[in-house]
């Protein structure tokens, strides 16, 4: 899904046919991502035994390993064995020869340090099944998972119970970072910031080291808020996972607000925002005042290249942002800018500019999902318009088939931002000028009898370009008029019937089906039967309409602020590829453990959210990179 930037003229425009592989590139990794079939390809490869611990072998790091960083490779790497929560009970435990490390365990890290688990995460233990890790993740990336991992046992709750005892019997000889340099030190104390020194250090040997140094100290404490006291300790040389990891650097961003509507200069001082996130987590935020030109700079930032920054500016209650920027190690200085218009009520100027319709079928019911671009030709915001029905004014609409069930909105809820008028729904919320600057992702299921179906979809905007994927089953028919057929294509283990129509005018496209299963009938893909399954008889294929084939890209509601769908920075293609075999890896896995009830649907929720606004930010700089 390749969204040009505003200031970028579309290539489509220019030549239609150098558009087609870039689109169908983008369309592919797309549909691997909705259908849910990408899974862990796992290998088996001949492994010398795995070294017993050598400290010598460990890379020790230089500064302080972030846990947060960590959050999905141990989702997709780890969790199958030792657990989302780091109990042991991940679902590959049970096929083990012997119980996985349960991290949430205190006692599995009292004996052993930081620099014991980097090094058996390295190298592994063949012996228990335990993989090294050593030809797919970096020594820097090993050193998060540890903190990850580490984090596991311990809580925010505990650390600040460790904090207050260390503030009040500590600080003042190790010193209230943990130096050792506090105003009643004597000689040379342990540098607990340092951390090459730190990792290499287990807790009962730390442990050791306070009795034997004062035992007075913390001796009426009980054992649990002992470990307290080294569980914040170890922040000191390693980051939790509960905490942002941000840590103020050189980075500087400089950038210009300006007007995009012709003559409507900006009248105000705006303030700007400056938030940055880690794995699409706010982690920092930042604010400033434009000057009398629109210039704005914000200086003294972290340049980690695992950083994203989106500045962004409110006016009249409409918040515009620049694109996402990133330093990627070549400069700590990045330039950006803002865009800002002038609103206006009238329509005209709408379009979808990209849709990407996929339909699948159940026993008895059609799945459909659908995922828009909106944009406008205009220099204005449009703010809306009334609607008879509806008792504010509204954006876009979309239609949804009669006799359609279980509709629902990736961001937003049906009776507050989207309001509901018949078969119709509409946005609420404004359209800023420029392509693609709206994403909305609706789904809902059609019943039907018999195994013939005529679906009729219809459009209340010109659609610049559209794609129609239909899930290819034994006996199936599909005539779609408006587009025309680029023929089944393969991906993995399922077959894609694709139609493709570009220019298209509002309307109708009506999809005729022939050879539908029927509601009695068997599941080809080893699912139930509709008939009498779950409330209206519909729950087993719901699933996937609320969680499985289209859930894995639904990101608008996360996608509202990444809205030009790049990233500015100097990834070079291989690297965006090799980013999407590992997000939609982690995101099959995540959906794994959720489906075997090893991981609460909350997180679940937050983390595929995170991960599913990463690989559809991903896939639209892949196709731009074709």
């Amino acid at each position: 899904m390749n969204l040009p930037s505003e200031n970028r003229a579309d290539p489509r425009r220019e030549k239609q046919g150098q558009a087609r592989p870039a689109l169908l590139f983008a369309l592919l990794i797309l549909t691997l991502a909705l259908v849910g079939l990408l899974r862990p390809t796992q290998t088996t490869q001949a492994q010398e035994p795995s070294p017993t611990f050598a400290l010598e072998a460990v890379t020790l790091p230089t500064t302080p390993p972030v846990a947060r960083l960590a959050a999905g490779s141990y989702t997709q790497n780890c969790a199958p064995c030792h657990g989302p929560d780091g109990q042991g009970d991940g679902p590959a435990a049970a096929g083990l020869p012997g119980p996985p490390t349960k991290f949430a365990d205190p006692a599995a890290s009292w004996e052993r340090s930081p620099a014991e688990w980097f090094h058996t995460t390295k190298f592994g233990r063949l012996e228990k099944l335990m993989p090294p890790w050593r030809n797919q993740l970096s020594d820097d990336q090993i050193w998060q998972v540890v903190a990850y991992s580490w984090s596991l046992h311990s809580d925010p709750a505990a650390v600040a119970r460790g904090q207050g005892l260390y503030e009040m019997s500590c600080a003042s000889c190790h010193g209230p970072t943990g130096a050792g340099d506090g105003p009643d030190a004597e000689g040379e104390l342990s540098d607990f910031t340092n951390v090459s020194y730190a990792v290499t250090m287990s807790p009962a040997a730390w442990m050791g080291g306070w009795e034997q140094a004062h035992p007075e100290i913390g001796s009426e404490w009980s054992p649990e808020n002992q470990r307290d006291v080294l569980e914040y300790l170890r922040t000191f040389s390693m980051t939790p996972a509960w905490e942002s990891g941000y840590r103020p650097g050189d980075g500087v961003v400089r950038g210009v607000v300006a007007s995009g509507t012709a003559d409507v200069p900006l009248t105000e001082m705006l303030t700007v925002t400056l938030d940055a996130y880690v794995e699409f987590t706010p982690v920092a935020s930042f604010t400033t005042t434009m000057d009398a030109g629109g210039a704005f700079t914000f200086t003294q930032l972290a340049t980690d290249p695992s950083l994203v920054f989106l500045a962004s500016v409110a006016v009249d209650g409409i918040r515009y942002s620049s694109p996402l920027i990133r330093f990627d190690g070549s400069s700590s200085e990045l330039d950006t800018d803002i865009q800002v218009y002038a609103t206006t009520d009238d329509p005209t100027t709408i379009r979808i500019d990209r849709a990407h319709w996929i339909i699948d079928q159940q026993p008895g019911a059609l799945i459909v999902g659908q995922i828009l671009f909106f944009g406008s030709a205009g220099d204005r915001t449009f703010i809306g318009a009334p609607v008879e029905g509806v008792d504010v004014p509204v954006t876009v609409g979309l239609f949804v088939p009669p006799g359609a069930v279980e509709v629902s909105f990736e961001n937003g809820a049906i009776g507050g931002r989207f309001r509901q008028v018949g078969h119709f729904y509409y946005d609420t919320t404004p359209l800023t000028p420029g392509p693609g600057t709206k994403q909305i992702v609706v789904r809902y299921a059609v019943p039907y009898e018999g195994t013939t179906y005529a679906l009729m979809q219809q459009f209340l905007h010109p659609v610049s370009e559209i794609n129609l994927l239909v899930g290819e089953m034994p006996g199936l028919q599909v005539e779609v008029d408006a587009m025309t057929s680029i023929g089944p294509q393969a991906i993995q283990d399922s077959t894609f019937l694709i139609w493709e129509g570009a220019d298209l005018p509002a309307g109708d496209v009506t999809v005729e089906f022939q050879g539908l299963l029927a509601a009695s009938a068997a599941d080809p893909s080893g699912g139930a039967t509709a008939t009498g399954a779950g409330v209206g008889g519909f729950a087993p294929w719901m699933a996937w309409a609320t969680g499985g084939v289209v859930g894995m890209v639904l990101a608008a509601g996360v996608m509202w602020a990444w809205r030009n769908g790049q990233v500015q920075a100097g990834t070079q293609a291989e690297d965006i590829n090799a980013q999407l075999d590992e997000l939609t890896a982690r995101i099959a896995a995540l959906d794994d453990q959720h489906d075997l009830g090893q991981i609460e649907t909350a997180l679940w929720q937050r983390q595929r959210a995170a991960l599913k606004a990463q690989l559809l930010d991903l896939s639209a700089r892949a196709a731009d990179k074709r």
